[in-house]
């Protein structure tokens, strides 16, 4: 067997429990943080005729030839030192990124998720046309900068506005992520022209679901909430949920294959809403999204999933 190798920041739980997964195994595995590149980290490698060879050293040295899979968790940003220009700094952060990852991204080896791919995906856009188009249930959904516009979908309903890019950055270069609203079309005013804006129609709920695709397992949860906050966005009340099994439609888990191989994606972190009608509607993909605290408190088997999909175990 090969060497694992896992790209994330030093605080990831879910990536301490995997790898405490693996080494329970005796599996060869190395975590690296990106941050540490350049200042304490190197990187050598030569193009050779099956691609590229030499080694990643950190804390750990890797292999580049050794490697069997790569999970890119959360890796943090190339760090490089605050005393140099900006100029000098974007250029070392921009050059960092293509050198390394663009030797890591070569290897001919799993990806979950390769990086590419993986910020493909991450487009809202993108994603909600490919559910539709793959038989998913999808809420009627317009993304504009036109008030007219907004108004004229909005009409008498309430409608729901969500952030597109999954959050702002705050000074300390952390995501903060934009809660779910109620909006109505006497709230649309002109600066709405200032930027684009997603609306879909209020959906309403028994409950969501948080699906975790691992490669070919699905791991279905259903998240119930206990607050008034948590039934409009359950990730604004965490205190008030409860969780539990709940089984995948068949088709829902055709629509989901199709989706994931549209975006070449091995791992998902899926959400749905599932109707008083029993429909299951689709909301959003995150490629890289949370779910050790779900395998947790639903008791899902996750862990060893995504140990055994390192492993090449899975298929």
């Amino acid at each position: 067997m090969g060497t694992v190798l896992v790209l994330t920041g030093r605080d990831d739980l879910t990536a301490d429990a995997v790898i405490d997964e693996l080494a329970r195994r005796s599996a060869s595995v190395v975590r690296y943080d990106t941050s540490d590149f350049p200042q304490s980290s190197r990187v050598a490698g030569t193009l050779g005729v099956n691609g590229w060879e030499g080694h990643l050293t950190g804390e750990r040295s890797v292999d580049l030839g050794a490697v069997s899979a790569v999970w890119w968790r959360r890796p943090a940003e190339f760090s490089v030192p605050s005393a140099w220009p900006d100029e000098a700094r974007a250029f070392a952060v921009s050059e960092a990124r293509v050198g390394v990852l663009g030797v890591l991204g070569s290897l001919p080896v799993r990806w979950i998720n390769h990086p590419a791919k993986d910020s493909a995906a991450n487009y809202k856009p993108v994603q909600l046309a490919v559910a539709a188009r793959v038989g998913l249930d999808v809420p009627r959904t317009v993304i504009t900068s036109d008030p007219d516009h907004a108004r004229d979908f909005i009409g008498a309903d309430d409608v729901i506005y969500k952030g597109l890019s999954g959050g702002v950055l705050t000074a300390e270069r952390r995501h903060r992520y934009l809660p779910t609203t109620v909006l109505r079309a006497d709230e649309i005013d002109a600066s709405l022209a200032g930027t684009a804006h997603l609306f879909q129609e209020r959906v309403p709920k028994q409950c969501e679901v948080r699906l975790t695709v691992i490669g070919q397992r699905m791991f279905p949860v259903a998240i119930h909430a206990g607050s008034a906050a948590a039934r409009l966005d359950w990730r604004t009340d965490y205190s008030s949920l409860t969780y539990g099994r709940i089984e995948l439609p068949v088709q829902v888990e055709k629509g989901v294959r199709l989706l994931m191989d549209e975006l070449g994606l091995y791992f998902g972190a899926l959400d749905f809403a599932v109707a008083p009608d029993g429909r299951w509607v689709f909301f959003e993909v995150n490629p890289n999204g949370q779910w050790h605290w779900l395998a947790v408190k639903a008791g899902v088997p996750m862990i060893e999933s995504m140990a055994d999909a390192l492993q090449g175990k899975d298929d």
